[in-house]
């Protein structure tokens, strides 16, 4: 069952979802648009302030968000953005998950552009039918961009 924006008004008022910080607007008709605040260029960890065509980068989100065992997240660009050639890689947050979203980002379709504090991506919830087990994985509690983990 996917979370309407009235669904997830009330997960937000029980503290059953928590995303921090974040402004009324950015909860849409069937999720929460969330917001970029820092993009890197692999293997380079410096913040880049624009991405060129052609490129791939590691983004994060400003938004801290905490799941509770029995809602997952699905994480999609804003239809704008893909208009504009930007694409991301098929992102599942799991069921438990707390911490700042790091997103794959390829850019195919424009010259430059900074995404930097911009509504970059569409994250829609979606309730499990049972509780599963909170999520422990190597990215649990993340803040910032977190590169990948061998």
């Amino acid at each position: 069952m996917i979370l309407s924006g009235r669904d997830i008004k009330d997960y937000l008022s029980r503290g059953l979802i928590k995303i921090e910080p974040l402004a009324p607007s950015q909860i849409q008709q069937n999720g929460v648009d969330l917001l970029l605040v820092q993009v890197v260029h692999p293997p380079q960890v410096y913040p880049e302030r624009f991405m060129y065509k052609g490129e791939f980068y590691l983004g994060c989100t400003q938004e801290v968000l905490t799941l509770p065992n029995d809602i997952i997240g699905l994480v999609e660009l804003r239809s704008t953005l893909a208009r504009k050639g930007i694409l991301i890689a098929p992102t599942i947050v799991d069921a438990g998950f707390s911490g700042n979203l790091t997103v794959e980002i390829f850019t195919a379709g424009f010259q430059d552009y900074s995404p930097i504090g911009q509504r970059f991506l569409h994250l829609i919830f979606a309730k499990m039918l049972s509780e599963g087990d909170p999520y422990r994985g190597k990215y649990q509690n993340q803040r910032g961009i977190t590169c990948p983990i061998d």
